[in-house]
């Protein structure tokens, strides 16, 4: 299979040792059993090892005879599990890179799609940062998996079009996908996202029965992840009307794993359903402190009251007080803060309508509390 040209800098940096980088063996071990890798941990650490030694001059790159293609997606895949579950440490990422390009070298198909549609993608990013050349090679290479009804190439070609906005050609790539390859790991990302299309993304109104299906499927046949604790969130929010105990479970597990918007909603279901405000007041809590949270601190404050504890109710309301004010002299200019992203400015804008709405509706609890601490 023909090379796409890519110019490539090598860095001369120290890299450190890899062993300090992988997981311990019996993790590594569980990781590979999950991707069913033919090759021991004793194989496989060597060739890990030469490949990583060798990325500044990849060239130099010599594999036993008895390494597939396929065994080095195996371990891409277990790399891109642990960059999943763990803090991405750049020199894994760049193990997981030449991996790739090392068994598109051998022949191995999704190898050579990932490197097609990384080539599509930088190109529609920049247009001068891939050749017409490598550009209609890729789109040649990507056809010709197609034809073939090659599995990944359905499941890029659906990610990128989400990416780009369209949804409902990503939905028709990925159920292409999940019709040849409906029991791994892949497909258990993809469920997860056909979730998300279905619950977020359907026109002219969401699917709420085919986003639960694809949901649960999606936790049945994955691991947890970024994709199946994406899952367990949705599920949370499809159950909380019906079944509150349930939405409960889905939540508890999504926060474990440290999704935070998981945050705010176990506590105003712990608040509004269960009436547990001590419970709520945790889950709250850990909301503030890890995003800064302001519908969580407004759940604070409404729970300080049911409790009776005034001076906590107080101490949140003049955090809000301070926020909501901020705000106003950011709007108006009198207030002078570096350009923002977009992401900011539309958090800042939700924060505004919260504390908004917050202030109109609670004039007699805000009254109380502040007469109660004077």
């Amino acid at each position: 299979m023909p090379h796409i040209n890519q110019v490539t800098f090598y860095s001369t940096k120290a890299r450190p040792d890899l062993h300090n980088l992988l997981p311990k063996k019996k993790t590594f071990n569980r990781i590979l059993f999950d991707y069913d890798s033919r090759l021991s941990y004793k194989k496989i650490i060597p060739i890990l090892e030469t490949v990583y030694k060798n990325l500044d001059a990849p060239e130099n790159i010599m594999l036993p005879k008895y390494v597939k293609s396929y065994d080095l997606m195996v371990f891409k895949n277990v790399l891109a599990t642990l960059r999943t579950t763990n803090s991405i440490n750049e020199n894994l990422v760049d193990l997981e890179n030449e991996l790739v390009e090392q068994a598109a070298e051998l022949g191995d198909s999704d190898a050579i799609a990932i490197l097609a549609f990384e080539t599509i993608e930088k190109r529609i990013k920049d247009k001068n940062s891939v050749s017409s050349e490598d550009y209609k090679y890729a789109n040649d290479l990507i056809k010709e998996l197609t034809a073939i009804k090659h599995p990944l190439v359905f499941k890029l070609g659906g990610d990128l079009a989400f990416k780009r906005g369209y949804h409902k050609q990503a939905e028709q790539y990925w159920l292409q996908f999940v019709e040849l390859e409906p029991y791994t790991i892949e497909a258990s990302h993809v469920y997860s996202n056909l979730g998300l299309y279905y619950f977020t993304y359907q026109s002219p109104t969401p699917d709420l029965v085919r986003a639960k299906v694809y949901f649960e499927k999606s936790i049945k046949f994955g691991e947890i992840d970024k994709s199946t604790i994406q899952a367990h969130f949705y599920l949370g929010q499809l159950h909380v009307s019906t079944h509150p105990l349930t939405a409960k479970y889905h939540w508890e597990i999504s926060a474990a794993r440290g999704l935070k918007e998981s945050f705010p909603s176990l506590g105003f279901l712990e608040m509004n359903v269960f009436q547990n405000y001590k419970k709520s007041i945790e889950w709250f809590k850990l909301g503030v402190e890890a995003t800064n949270d302001v519908s969580c601190m407004i759940g604070q404050f409404d729970c300080y009251l049911k409790l009776d504890d005034y001076k906590s109710a107080f101490n949140t309301l003049t955090k809000l007080t301070s926020i909501h004010d901020q705000i106003k002299k950011i709007k108006s200019g009198s207030l002078k803060v570096p350009s923002m992203s977009k992401s900011i400015q539309d958090s800042m804008d939700v924060n505004e309508s919260l504390l908004n709405l917050f202030f109109t509706t609670r004039e007699l609890e805000i009254r109380q509390a502040s007469s109660k601490i004077a």
